[in-house]
């Protein structure tokens, strides 16, 4: 009886499985769920004359076999009290990623940056069906 119900939990995750084949979203989803993004500072540039800029300094890394050409990073922008203000999705080229992870400069444009915010970044997973198309790595997946 036992062998009987084993067989039919893997004839189960068998079908589940060959039902995600082929699904372009479900295979970028198990790609992007490789990745992690870590915030290692950031720099306020406000220069006069110019838009004031923040650059976030990020390691990410990638573990698995087949990485995406980039990825959307969620970044999530807080007051000093740490009450969220903004939540922004930037694109990232992710060459160079793997185990031991790539340092990226990430420029945010105008930002209302104020002494005490703080920065947050994530490599978001799962994203909603709904949300995709905000998710440059998606592109035409439904």
């Amino acid at each position: 009886m036992r062998s009987f119900r084993r067989a039919g939990a893997g004839l189960v995750c068998l079908l589940a499985l060959a039902g995600c084949a082929g699904d372009p979203a479900a295979e970028i989803e198990a790609r992007r769920a490789r990745y992690s993004a870590e915030l290692g500072g950031f720099t306020v540039r406000d220069q006069p004359g110019e838009e004031r800029r923040v650059i976030l300094d990020v390691l990410v890394r990638f573990d698995g076999k087949q990485p995406l050409p980039g990825l959307t990073l969620d970044v999530s922008i807080a007051d000093a009290g740490g009450k969220e203000r903004e939540r922004r999705r930037v694109w990232i080229e992710t060459v160079g990623a793997g185990p031991g992870g790539v340092q990226l400069s990430v420029p945010l444009e105008d930002v209302e940056y104020r002494p005490g915010d703080g920065f947050w970044v994530e490599v978001r997973s799962a994203i909603p069906a709904a949300e995709r198309g905000d998710y440059r790595e998606f592109g035409a997946a439904p």
